[in-house]
């Protein structure tokens, strides 16, 4: 039992570790979803007035005097609340459903690499020694770069 928590306490510590030596900005802040798996501005936007509307209702129902009154506020707010939990788990779904189709296409990729292994592997030296994957490697970056700082500003 000792030796299980050693190993875990050395996992632990690596793991802090490696996440310490990667630059700040690659860092997923806590709580935040990565750049691609935000909603979009008219998801924000929506989510906005939303908010807006059940703060302002709310603030009507404390303020307002009469039971009627409350009971009107009280089923406008509960329309409200359902609009903005259907329109998060629709998100949501979404979400999942962009994955999966994700994880497929990736498994594919893998399954088409593991039958031409010997090929890569041979490729992979030849462009090492060449000087050709240093030079794809840094046009990559640029271009990763570039989409990347793209991305942000139409989310902007």
């Amino acid at each position: 039992m000792k030796k299980i928590y050693i190993v875990l306490t050395a996992v632990l510590l690596a793991g802090m570790a490696l996440q310490a030596q990667q630059p700040q900005e690659q860092r997923a802040p806590q709580g935040r979803l990565p750049v691609y798996m935000q909603p979009d501005k008219e998801q924000r936007k929506a989510f906005k007035q939303r908010g807006k509307q059940i703060r302002r209702l709310v603030k009507q129902y404390r303020k307002a005097k009469s039971s009627e009154e409350k009971a009107a506020i009280k089923e406008q707010l509960a329309q409200l609340v359902s609009q903005a939990t259907d329109a998060g788990n629709a998100w949501a779904l979404a979400r999942v459903a962009a994955e999966k189709e994700n994880l497929i296409r990736w498994e594919q990729k893998l399954q088409e690499q593991q039958a031409h292994l010997d090929e890569i592997k041979a490729r992979r030296v030849e462009e090492l020694l060449s000087g050709e994957a240093e030079q794809r490697f840094k046009l990559a970056r640029k271009r990763w770069k570039k989409e990347l700082q793209d991305f942000k500003k139409s989310m902007k």
